[in-house]
């Protein structure tokens, strides 16, 4: 949230006006606490009662006595304020569940993606960050924090772009190495993959971060002459990185030129056109045609 949206929260709290529930997951097994929706509202108030120097906004509807004010002025000259934020009673649902099992995980995911719907809505895998926290996720960000992976892309530093890219990695990753066949659900299909290799075991992270940076390495270095790619689609993207990862050891043996050649090879395919990608994109045919093609061209 922006400053004069915390400043805002925190007026509704001051005039005592009816907020949202909060929800939060409670693992009963270890008693561990994740935050479904809320985590604005909670980090406004802990904003408010630990920095005295945090400078609200000065805005026309919001009580003069806070607006355009620091906390400290705030616990100076109106202490009842700031005491009857201190001791206001929140709203919490709390949502029981065990996060070993994964219908429960796919459980928070929907009601995670439910809830924030509206404000600054999160990305599918800004939830997933949060939800399936564990090796392989920080296995996703060392891959994108890896300088081949941010020069192909042109990433700047210090920007995360949503986890745009640590998902791109992961589609990836779920399209080469799931067994199971894909079917059309790309959400839950990703899900099932994420959970089911939430704590990776770290020499098959190191295996894997490996092949996908030497894919990475080869398409930034001698298919794009180190520079950043041009401006393709999300789905050409993703094929273009399965095809070399699959084909990694060969394609590493070929000339600039053969690599080259593949590449503009992929990019003039008609599936890779902007008719056939204009609309259903994640549909089960389309997705397997492109990776089909992509493996083809690359193999």
């Amino acid at each position: 949230w922006s400053t004069p949206d915390q400043t805002r929260f925190i007026d509704s709290l001051v005039k005592q006006l009816p907020i949202p529930s909060m929800c939060i997951s409670l693992d009963f097994k270890t008693d561990e606490r994740l935050v479904i929706d809320g985590l604005q509202r909670i980090h406004s108030i802990i904003q408010f009662l630990t920095n005295d120097e945090w400078k609200l906004s000065k805005l026309e509807e919001v009580d003069k006595r806070i607006s355009g004010k620091t906390v400290k002025d705030i616990k100076k000259k109106t202490p009842e304020i700031y005491s009857r934020i201190e001791n206001l009673t929140i709203p919490i649902t709390i949502l029981r569940c065990d996060y070993t099992k994964e219908s429960h995980m796919n459980y928070l995911f929907t009601i995670f993606h439910r809830l924030n719907t509206g404000g600054n809505k999160l990305t599918n895998q800004e939830i997933r960050n949060c939800i399936y926290r564990g090796s392989f996720n920080d296995l996703l960000k060392d891959i994108v924090q890896n300088p081949y992976a941010r020069g192909l892309f042109n990433l700047a530093e210090n920007n995360s772009y949503r986890f745009a890219y640590e998902e791109l990695f992961l589609r990836v990753l779920t399209f080469s190495l799931n067994k199971k066949k894909y079917k059309g659900k790309l959400s839950q299909y990703i899900n099932d993959f994420m959970y089911t290799h939430i704590n990776i075991r770290k020499e098959e992270a190191g295996a894997i971060q490996t092949q996908i940076i030497r894919t990475v390495s080869l398409i930034h270095n001698r298919i794009m002459n180190k520079k950043a790619l041009p401006k393709l689609s999300k789905s050409t993207q993703e094929a273009l990185l399965l095809g070399v990862f699959e084909n990694i050891d060969a394609l590493e043996n070929h000339t600039d030129k053969v690599l080259k050649e593949k590449f503009k090879q992929l990019r003039n395919d008609d599936h890779f056109s902007i008719e056939s990608l204009k609309e259903g994109v994640a549909a089960k045919d389309k997705v397997n045609a492109r990776h089909a093609a992509s493996r083809k061209i690359f193999e």
